[in-house]
């Protein structure tokens, strides 16, 4: 499957990851603050003033192959910029396979709640979908659709604990109304070794109107090359059957320091 990748956009890819390295000025590296790859986010935030990148695969060996593609800024100490985009998506149908880019995601998060003994840090999300994908593949609704999330954080321990919840509006193509999208999401991770944490999640999305209900889990491990770049794998498996039934999926987040760096 890997095989039949655009070799064309999968260097378009690498070029963009490595003109962005070169672009930003690393200054002191900040550390990474890696969401990828669950569903959910925790209340950390990208660093003041760097830009960071989060890139890698989504394998599924039945029918399914993703490139996503997070490009995140620190607009202050609690809050984030972000964009979410997926430069190839390649999705088995009958007859013709579909290909094509992704819908384009905006949005930003805040934490508005620092952590304490007794409290979790909390913090919102609000994301908006710009359809960018292809109608004609199957690849995008060609609707907008509207995301604010709720996100709770917890260290216990050696372990640290989030809780996510999700409401969606989403547009429909045939007409006015919208459909009702809840995700919600528990993830946690625990350091295994020096240099090695694992982390786990059970979440779900569920779409009244479309009878659509997805609940599936994540378990990975997370290995930091240093405290900027955070290598991820992980898979996924699918507890329902508008689940995925099992993917591969894997990347790395890369802080790469001040946007702008005083002379």
């Amino acid at each position: 499957m890997v095989a039949q990748l655009n070799r064309s956009r999968l260097a378009a890819s690498l070029a963009l990851v490595s003109l962005t390295s070169c672009v930003f000025p690393s200054g002191e590296q900040a550390p990474a603050t890696p969401q990828r790859p669950t569903l959910s986010s925790d209340t950390n935030t990208t660093a003041q003033g760097t830009v960071e990148l989060e890139a890698g695969g989504v394998i599924d060996p039945a029918d399914f192959l993703e490139i996503p593609t997070t490009l995140k800024f620190g607009v202050g100490p609690r809050t984030e910029l972000f964009t979410n985009w997926s430069p190839y998506v390649k999705q088995d149908q009958p007859g013709t396979d579909a290909r094509g880019q992704s819908d384009l995601d905006v949005g930003f998060r805040h934490r508005f709640l620092k952590e304490s003994e007794a409290f979790p840090s909390a913090a919102v999300q609000i994301t908006t979908k710009i359809p960018t994908g292809s109608t004609r593949e199957g690849l995008s609704s060609g609707e907008v659709d509207f995301f604010a999330a709720g996100i709770l954080s917890k260290a216990m321990g050696n372990a640290s604990v989030t809780a996510f919840y999700e409401l969606g509006m989403l547009g429909e193509a045939n007409g006015p109304d919208t459909d009702v999208q809840h995700s919600l999401a528990l993830a946690g991770s625990y350091p295994l070794l020096e240099d090695l944490s694992g982390f786990a999640e059970l979440a779900g999305v569920f779409i009244h109107e479309q009878r659509f209900q997805s609940v599936f889990s994540t378990v990975g491990v997370a290995y930091p090359l240093n405290p900027g770049t955070v290598f991820d794998v992980a898979t996924v498996i699918g507890w329902s059957d508008d689940a995925p039934d099992f993917q591969l999926v894997f990347g790395a987040t890369v802080n790469f320091g001040q946007l702008f760096v005083d002379p």
